[in-house]
């Protein structure tokens, strides 16, 4: 029995062929990583791009930069994006707000009219037979290619911070889930899952900016709107209806005699994929540590809303103190 045994992964009566795509019906296939990937490499380089003839000019505008606007874009392009200074971390932020808040918006437009948009129990009924309408398929291709994009720069690139080692098992655990998912058409919750994470994510980039930008009042609101979507999204919605909906409902719409206590039962894969997603909720509940000590720094010291994660920083040579603002 190989690790491709439909057994493993699938209900009873069930082959990978009953998966297999037709001028009509569209289904996954665990080969569509490889299309992931290469996006996920097209999203590097546009990354470059964008830090270089966006980010950069900003950086330049605020008076990070003491070069002249268009060395530094030279500069960026031969390998400044690689770099520890304020610039190089407004980049990235920017980057992450970007694409953050692009997949929310596109993940609302695709889902609105998806039945497990309204009902999670549609996530396993009829599992695994679930067409795969075109624009889903392009959304999950999408938001996957993203996270390698993530990997990729998280390992070679981003500027490291202290929770590194949990950023790449973060990074790791969510390919992971991607991968799995798509390749026994868990493609419903995955969905949900990408949707509702990418909520809480664009505020957390958009404090960041906040932040480099010395604008402590928006920093402020956009922190209190970040624990409301940060707990109703991520300790709320994902573990009381995701999860809860997983451990309770999926067993008999996966099989009627299937439970999660039986170890040994087949399929295996789904178990797998619970793991997975608890593993996930583990690191929802770090980062919500972290935001609430964030927050009990606020209120009790000067400094205002700080980012705990942060290394000291130190500016290039080639770049100045930000302009100071205040709104």
């Amino acid at each position: 029995m190989g690790i491709w045994d439909p057994s493993l992964w699938l209900p009873k009566e069930v082959t990978w062929e009953t998966l297999e795509s037709t001028e009509t019906v569209l289904y996954p296939a665990s080969r569509d990583v490889y299309i992931a990937m290469g996006i996920g490499v097209i999203l590097v380089c546009f990354r470059i791009l964008l830090e270089s003839y966006v980010f950069v000019p900003i950086g330049w505008y605020f008076g990070w930069i003491k070069q002249p606007l268009q060395e530094r874009i030279q500069t960026h392009l031969r390998g400044g994006f690689m770099g520890k200074s304020r610039l190089k971390r407004v980049s990235e932020c920017g980057w992450r707000f970007f694409m953050f808040i692009s997949m929310f918006t596109a993940g609302y437009f695709v889902l609105r009219d998806q039945p497990q948009f309204y009902d999670v129990t549609e996530c396993w009924k009829n599992w695994p037979s679930h067409h795969l309408p075109t624009k889903v398929y392009w959304y999950y291709t999408i938001e996957t290619a993203f996270y390698w994009s993530l990997l990729f720069g998280h390992l070679f690139f981003d500027v490291r911070r202290h929770d590194f080692l949990q950023m790449l098992i973060h990074h790791t655990v969510t390919l992971g889930l991607l991968y799995i998912s798509w390749t026994m058409n868990m493609v419903r919750v995955g969905t949900l899952i990408l949707f509702s994470h990418d909520a809480a994510d664009i505020f957390l980039e958009l404090g960041k900016l906040f932040r480099y930008a010395n604008w402590q009042s928006l920093l402020t609101a956009d922190f209190i709107v970040l624990l409301i979507v940060w707990l109703a999204t991520r300790l709320y919605y994902y573990p009381f209806w995701i999860i809860r909906s997983i451990v309770f409902d999926a067993p008999q719409l996966i099989q009627s005699d299937y439970s999660w206590a039986n170890l040994t039962q087949k399929p295996i894969v789904p178990r797998v994929l619970m793991v997975m997603l608890c593993t996930l909720l583990v690191l929802h509940c770090f980062w919500t540590y972290i935001l609430f000590r964030i927050g009990y720094q606020a209120a009790t010291t000067p400094v205002g809303v700080d980012d705990i994660r942060e290394e000291s920083e130190t500016d290039s040579e080639d770049e100045g103190p930000a302009k100071k603002k205040e709104n």
